[in-house]
């Protein structure tokens, strides 16, 4: 795996095939184009399928975080065959609203067998219950259904099946493209469809690549360096964050930053300096500023001066004119790239602001500990643990429980009324999972939660919008969840769950009851029968999960809390 400025190339060997993946953005036009070559070392000539897929948003990020399942509802597909393309849009909720199109095609340097085929619905790729590593259409090797229109969840996935002779190599480039009409994605996606435009996206991201740097006065591995720390930003990394100690610390609200005209909307990074000596490592970051904005990374950089105030104010100086030459260079038309830079001084501000900032930034730096290269590419000490044990569970002998039968009206092949209408029961045998998350809402007024009948969910105090105590995915084909309880059992290794997510083991049934202020879920396998009751109390904010779990194996087992459980 290789990242440059101009591409990201990705290579694996797997028995007697070589994979190689490029990744190149445009120069000229709105456009993504992947490479990916395929090269055959075995001894005879193989057939093999290539899918893409992506998920499509066509919305402010913003939009999309709030209400994805919402968002999704204006995305419309279609597909132009004489181009070979697929193209989505959003339908205009106002005239105030921007157009949006995409579109995606495929080129093959090789010999193809069969059709092109597309999906763009992505209940029917992935399939209920199922995530991109598990998708059905990738493992039942099921054709794609070629569904286009107003699909509820869309995605964008092509396939081509390509014939590899022996020693030979095969090439596809798919290309993703966006404008704001259908007739310029159309002109695009017919452009995109010969396949020396890989190779020219390629040369002129190299030339790009290497204006930019010059322009800003930056070499490659120093470009390296500042990608690296736009990886801390993105993703926080716990070597460049505060100590749990300090995190931990009640401070004010974050909106004691707008004081000092900082939102606290983007990304921060905080450089603390105290000596004059180390003034290299803020010159430095503020290159990096002006590199990421050239790459529409938005943050916020603040510098602290800590250094105690007395009547020679040289290092006050020097950082005041390092940053008015920054903001001097900052380049106006940075597309949607923001982000701004701030100098405080530690003696005017109070304790609390100066806490605040180290618990809100993604990245602090402090001058003391080296330059920026130094404190980028040091790696926390991580201690090696080993054990006795295999790394690997050992596979013992499959011991599935029957769970306790209900009588039940209604029954659906899936679930059914209980106890006169009072539950509502689903029964997911092996390969059965229900069309959508069937879920129940638990809550008393201040506090509550969601539970689906495969026991992914999540919780709420107050308000289930704007206080999620845990993740809410809104996504009801993998029906993903922020909360899990695992069994584990310490003699074989075996890891399970009381509930169908995140575990799935069949051919051992999940029963999910669902009643009113309660969901009850039963669960036998492994020779243990895992009963998980949750509930909330009438007034308190508590979410109350009891696991019964009881020993059906005939032989004393241990969890991994070194709890023993006797034979029943």
């Amino acid at each position: 795996m290789s990242f440059t400025e101009e591409r990201a190339e990705i290579t694996r060997r797997d028995g007697d095939w070589n994979t190689t993946l490029e990744l190149v953005v445009s120069s000229e036009d709105d456009a993504e184009v992947r490479r990916i070559s395929v090269t055959n070392m075995g001894a005879r000539a193989c057939d093999l399928q290539v899918t893409s897929y992506a998920e499509l948003s066509l919305a402010p990020q913003a939009a999309d975080v709030a209400h994805p399942a919402f968002a999704n509802l204006f995305v419309q597909t279609e597909f132009v065959p004489e181009v070979g393309a697929v193209l989505a849009t959003r339908r205009r909720r106002s005239n105030e609203e921007a157009t949006v199109w995409v579109a995606q095609v495929v080129v093959v340097e090789g010999d193809t067998v069969g059709a092109l085929q597309y999906e763009t619905d992505r209940a029917r790729f992935l399939g209920r219950g199922h995530h991109v590593r598990t998708a059905v259409s990738m493992i039942d090797g099921r054709t794609l259904s070629n569904t286009v229109g107003s699909v509820l969840d869309p995605v964008m996935s092509l396939r081509r099946t390509v014939r590899v002779p022996a020693g030979g190599t095969v090439r596809l480039v798919f290309s993703t493209i966006v404008g704001s009409t259908r007739d310029y994605v159309l002109e695009l996606a017919d452009k995109y469809s010969d396949p020396r435009v890989f190779e020219r996206a390629l040369s002129l991201a190299w030339t790009q690549a290497r204006v930019q740097l010059h322009h800003l006065g930056i070499e490659t591995d120093e470009a390296q360096l500042f990608q690296q720390l736009a990886n801390a930003v993105l993703y926080s990394d716990v070597s460049l964050r505060p100590s749990s100690e300090v995190l931990s610390r009640s401070t004010v609200d974050r909106a004691a930053l707008w004081a000092h005209g900082i939102s606290g909307d983007l990304p921060i990074v905080l450089a603390c300096i105290d000596n004059a000596d180390d003034v290299d490592i803020v010159r430095q970051l503020l290159r990096a500023h002006e590199y990421w904005r050239m790459r529409q990374l938005s943050t916020d950089v603040i510098i602290l001066n800590e250094k105690a105030s007395s009547y020679e104010q040289g290092l006050q100086g020097s950082l005041e004119g390092l940053v008015r030459g920054s903001r001097l260079r900052l380049c106006p038309d940075a597309g949607g790239a923001r982000g701004s830079i701030y100098l405080l001084r530690t003696d005017l501000l109070s304790a609390q602001d100066r806490m605040l900032l180290q618990q809100v930034a993604r990245v602090v730096l402090l001058s003391r500990r080296g330059t920026l290269a130094e404190q980028v590419t040091r790696l926390p000490r991580r201690s090696r643990v080993t054990s006795t044990n295999s790394s690997s569970p050992r596979l013992s002998r499959r011991l599935d429980v029957p769970v306790p039968e209900r009588e039940l009206e209604f029954f659906n092949g899936l679930g059914g009324f209980a106890d006169d209408g009072r539950e509502y029961v689903t029964i997911l045998g092996e390969g059965l999972r229900t069309p959508r998350p069937w879920v129940n809402v638990i809550a008393n007024p201040s506090f509550g939660f969601l539970v689906s009948e495969s026991g992914s969910g999540f919780t709420w105090s107050l308000n289930s919008h704007e206080n999620q105590l845990t993740p809410w995915s809104n996504d009801p084909v993998s029906d993903p969840s922020g909360e899990a309880l695992y069994i584990r059992d310490d003699d074989s290794g075996e890891v399970w769950g009381p509930t169908a997510l995140p575990i799935r083991d069949d051919p051992a049934p999940y029963v999910a009851c669902h009643g009113q202020g309660y969901s009850r879920f039963h669960h036998g396998s492994h020779g243990v029968l895992a009963e998980l009751l949750q509930f909330v109390p009438p007034e308190d904010p508590i979410k109350i999960s009891r696991l019964t779990l009881q020993n059906m194996s005939g032989r004393p087992r241990r969890s991994c809390r070194n709890t023993d459980l006797v034979d029943r």
